[in-house]
């Protein structure tokens, strides 16, 4: 039976445009759940910012047991990872969106059952595909150089797998690694010293926070930045793979209407994964660095995506489908 009103705490990781645009659409599919049912999910003061710290991310937990909620929706794996143990503890089901790795984060025990209080979606990257795609761009990089966080879960797997995807072709690779969003220029910056032809970054979203400081650099320099999310194209990227944020919305919404609405147990609710449909590419960087329009949508479309071109901005805009 459907409750006169519900509470529902919002904790994203951090603050940039992909984070950003998820927060604004987890409001919006709350806000067509309740219409749907004629019941209110009140969320007013329950929207918290990460700040990527995670002493405030469990100190956010804790206060969303206090208030007594009756969902949480956590944007990002670091916020998922922080708050699980305590929200579980607790009894409040959680719903995640774009964990890429919920398996290796260790927030779920499998993803048709992921645990008792858990389940979500996955914007889960094969970085053998973000590879594959730079190579149908540039069919004669020697040199690649990775950027990611060491501290992100969600980077390690999709950059083991352009590790070996790159050394099977015999291509070289270099790594920078940042820490925290501070030292994000600084690898990028170590990267173009060693003369990397091209850069792939994971969805990071320590090296995205910092992706409009960085991405001039690498324009400067001639070298595209080939990424695992459309929101880095917007900041500045030369591409990034994407799904759309609007289907990601659907996704939420479903899972969102199960578990608080109709009562199912999230473990009884997979975790859905959302595949990375289309290449979007930075007008403004494709020209800088004199790609032709037709050649790229070409050799994309070679690989079965769809190519975007997408105009550089600091955020989504708010009636985006993007």
């Amino acid at each position: 039976m459907t409750k006169e009103k519900y509470r529902v705490g919002i904790v994203k990781y951090t603050d940039h445009a992909s984070l950003n645009r998820i927060e604004a659409g987890t409001k919006n599919i709350l806000a067509a759940l309740a219409e749907k049912h004629g019941t209110v999910i009140d969320y007013e003061g329950l929207v918290f910012d990460g700040q990527a710290d995670v002493k405030r991310m469990k100190e956010i937990a804790i206060k969303l047991v206090e208030e007594k909620v009756d969902l949480v929706i956590s944007i990002a794996t670091p916020p998922t990872v922080a708050m699980k143990d305590i929200l579980e503890a607790a009894h409040i089901n959680m719903v995640f969106r774009a964990v890429s790795d919920p398996m290796r984060a260790g927030v779920i025990d499998s993803f048709e059952h992921p645990g008792e209080y858990i389940t979500g979606t996955s914007d889960s990257l094969d970085g053998a595909e973000l590879a594959e795609v730079m190579l149908a761009v540039m069919p004669t990089v020697k040199t690649v150089g990775l950027l990611y966080s060491r501290n992100e879960f969600s980077s390690m797997k999709p950059i083991e797998e352009a590790k070996a995807f790159l050394e099977s072709l015999d291509i070289e690779w270099v790594e920078a690694t940042p820490a925290s969003k501070a030292e994000v220029r600084a690898a990028a910056e170590e990267l173009i010293v060693k003369e990397v032809e091209a850069v792939l970054t994971p969805t990071d979203n320590t090296v995205m926070s910092a992706e409009l400081e960085i991405s001039p650099v690498f324009t400067a320099a001639g070298i595209p930045q080939f990424t695992g999310s459309h929101a880095f194209t917007i900041n500045g990227a030369f591409m990034g793979l994407g799904s759309f944020y609007k289907d990601g919305d659907l996704e939420c919404q479903g899972l969102v209407e199960k578990v608080l609405i109709d009562g199912i147990k999230p473990n009884d609710i997979p975790v859905i994964r959302s595949p990375h449909t289309f290449a979007a590419i930075n007008n403004q960087v494709c020209e800088a660095l004199k790609f032709d329009r037709e050649s790229l949508e070409a050799k994309i479309t070679g690989l079965g995506k769809r190519t975007l071109f997408l105009d550089s901005q600091a955020e989504f805009d708010p009636d985006s489908n993007l």
